[in-house]
């Protein structure tokens, strides 16, 4: 006697899949949605924000002696500039012990670990974002705006020592206001999850009926 494995006919199977096309829609919408709302009904955190500006004054780079070991003519490649904008990364990393003493001040008990999982340092061309989060809305304000002016502060320090290229030219051009609403973080990787949730369950619904019969065969 066949078995079951035996008797799976896989163009029949598909032909009901896009036969019972509308469930499998139905079930992928219906876990989208749910992915939605535990994303949404989970815990409300806050994001506040601080912005710099870093650029290049490209007039003030010395093209007629350049650093050692540059191939001629000298050429100021996008790698140096990237390396140059970093500047605002490495002092906000600099000073990230003091951030999170200032942190623990104020009743949050993290290590660097913990400020590196609840803030971001991100750059958009001159711009570089620095956030923190934090289910108190006042206190993601006040720990972004210590870091950002610790960081700021450092960035000083080293063009008042001259340990910074002349040519490169920073602010903080805004510090961060009071969120007013919650962020959803990872809303995209939830819905996701619900639909790929849902079209599995489709199938399995689809399919039902199909391996009842093959089964009573």
């Amino acid at each position: 006697m066949a078995t079951y494995s035996e008797e799976f006919e896989p163009v029949e199977h598909i032909s009901r899949l896009i036969k019972f096309w509308w469930v499998l829609v139905l079930c992928a919408a219906l876990g989208g949605a749910a992915g939605l709302m535990i994303n949404r009904f989970k815990a409300p955190v806050y994001e506040a924000q601080a912005i710099f500006m870093t650029i290049i004054d490209f007039n003030k780079i010395d093209f007629t002696h350049p650093p050692a070991n540059t191939p001629e003519p000298y050429q100021f490649s996008q790698y140096d500039e990237d390396l140059s904008l970093a500047l605002v990364q490495t002092s906000l990393i600099r000073v990230e012990p003091q951030v999170v003493d200032f942190a623990k001040q104020n009743g949050l008990s993290i290590d660097i670990a913990g400020l590196t999982e609840t803030s971001t340092v991100e750059r958009y061309h001159a711009y570089w974002y620095v956030r923190f989060r934090d289910s108190d809305p006042a206190l993601a304000q006040k720990m972004v705006n210590y870091w950002a002016q610790a960081g700021f502060a450092d960035m000083q320090a080293k063009q008042k020592a001259n340990e910074l290229p002349t040519y490169i030219l920073f602010d903080l051009i805004q510090l961060a206001e009071l969120p007013k609403s919650p962020t959803y973080l990872q809303t995209n990787s939830f819905v996701l999850a619900g639909i790929v949730i849902g079209l599995i369950a489709g199938i399995l619904l689809v399919n039902m009926p199909f391996i009842k019969n093959r089964k009573d065969h």
